[in-house]
């Protein structure tokens, strides 16, 4: 990576790190998840196939592998807040949920009403009816959810980038009106005794700061509105940030000189043996580094992910000046001069290391859940949503169900809507891949209980030794 990169990035992570620190004060902040919370994630398609939420449940079973923690994807592509309130007593009050998060509003406001030069009255009357619209229902579904009792952690909805210069068609004004549901979301929290999560201001920050270097580019997709992996991995970290997580990962700090181990936190070292030339020993640590996702990496350069929230440090005071080679488990991991071991490495960085590795694991089995219940499972309550505003259609049969949504689909193509490709599609999804739905939920479970089961930190023999 050459030195202009890491500039930029260097300056980018600064100012997103000094605007977290600006809003963090200006509302409630939500705590930490703990020991049995069951957290819905309440959204529109940003949530149904988005990763965010992902990244957040990856890195709580790797840091907190103690911790039962359920997180539950409640999204819905294409929902609003108003649609959120009629499906919640069968899709989210069911779940129990003990933290529940709402991030709305990119349908709310009414994207096609955005874009004119010159909008008239009538334009800016119909905006104006979206947003009450927008307010009263996440009013409603706030209610719905203090009802259950739940905590509520309002997030101020991803951006709708309307600054790149893609080719994109540019529906001007619509990230305004967003900002507009993120200030309704602040009012909310201070009523109902919830917290706010700032992604509009946060992602507004580092995507203006990302294009300075080219205004094509965006850290959302190129339809404008959905944020591909490098852009979740943002929120996910704005997120964990303003929950405070802690950076540790782990830390060891020994001093050779006197053969001791001058410093340790969220792990237990044993058999320590220090030299001025070579260092042993044996440590569990309580928690595992956060394996970053596949094509989330560009985030690195955007936000301070690694020095905020991502350090398994081990450093090692007096060593004889010369390189060291690091194996852990008899296994070398890497070289390192004396003076940067002075200083401490962080390995939480390096891929190599065998506890990146079995994070790397929990992380396949965790995109295993999250690819099923997104693809699979929210797609059918998709669907279903619709099938339940039918008057007196029995759920238990299938024909029924099939007759009604062909003839959805087929009125859809006879009046040209634009949209009905789309649902022709989510029809298909439904009648193919409903009937192995009980088999997806096995499959779901199973890939939680790998998680479970190796998430779990390990006892490690560390070497380091000079050439």
């Amino acid at each position: 990576m050459n030195k202009t990169i890491r500039k930029t990035g260097l300056l980018i992570a600064v100012a997103a790190a000094l605007f977290i620190t600006i809003v963090s004060g200006a509302a409630p902040a939500p705590r930490a998840f703990a020991d049995g919370d069951r957290v819905c994630f309440v959204g529109d398609s940003i949530t149904h196939g988005g990763l965010y939420h992902s990244y957040i449940t990856l890195f709580y079973a790797t840091r907190f592998p103690d911790r039962d923690i359920k997180t539950i994807n409640n999204g819905i592509s294409g929902d609003s807040a108003s649609g959120a309130t009629r499906r919640f007593d069968w899709d989210i009050a069911e779940h129990k949920p003990t933290v529940s998060t709402i991030m709305m509003g990119m349908n709310d406001v009414n994207r096609g009403l955005y874009g004119k030069e010159n909008p008239d009255e009538t334009n800016l009357a119909s905006r104006k009816s979206a947003l009450d619209r927008h307010n009263a229902s996440m009013r409603k579904l706030s209610e719905q959810l203090k009802a259950v009792n739940s905590e509520i952690i309002y997030i101020t909805p991803s951006i709708y980038d309307q600054t790149s210069t893609m080719e994109k068609e540019n529906l001007y004004g619509v990230n305004d009106a967003l900002e507009k549901c993120g200030e309704e979301a602040r009012k909310l929290a201070t009523e109902f005794n919830g917290s706010v999560v700032d992604f509009h201001g946060v992602m507004s920050r580092v995507n203006a700061e990302y294009q300075k270097a080219d205004p094509k580019r965006t850290i959302v997709g190129g339809d404008r509105v959905h944020p591909h992996a490098l852009g979740h991995l943002v929120m996910a970290y704005t997120f964990l940030k303003a929950q405070k997580i802690s950076p540790c990962v782990s830390q060891v700090v020994i001093d050779s000189s006197t053969g001791k181990l001058a410093e340790s936190r969220n792990v237990k070292v044993s058999e320590l043996v220090a030299k001025a030339d070579e260092v042993r020993f044996s440590s569990i640590e309580k928690a595992l580094p956060f394996p970053i996702p596949s094509g989330s990496e560009g985030a690195l350069e955007l936000v301070p992910f690694v020095a905020d929230l991502n350090q398994e440090t081990l450093a090692v005071r007096g060593l004889s000046k010369g390189i060291y080679t690091l194996t852990i488990d008899d296994v070398a991991v890497g070289e390192y001069t004396a003076e940067a071991l002075e200083k401490g490495i962080n390995l939480a960085e390096n891929t190599k290391t065998p506890q990146y590795k079995q994070a790397q694991s929990v992380a396949k089995a965790n995109a295993k859940r999250h690819s099923l219940v997104s693809g699979k499972l929210r797609s059918f309550v998709h669907t279903e949503i619709y099938l339940k505003s039918q008057k007196d259609l029995d759920m238990n049969n299938f024909k029924a169900i099939e007759d009604v949504l062909n003839a959805r689909v087929a009125k859809m193509k006879e009046k040209k809507l634009s949209y009905a490709g789309y649902y022709a599609g989510q029809t298909k999804i439904y009648l193919k891949e409903k009937p192995k739905e009980a088999e997806y939920i096995r499959q779901i479970e199973e890939a939680e209980k790998v998680m479970e089961t190796t998430k779990t930190p390990v006892k490690h023999q560390f070497v380091l030794k000079r050439k």
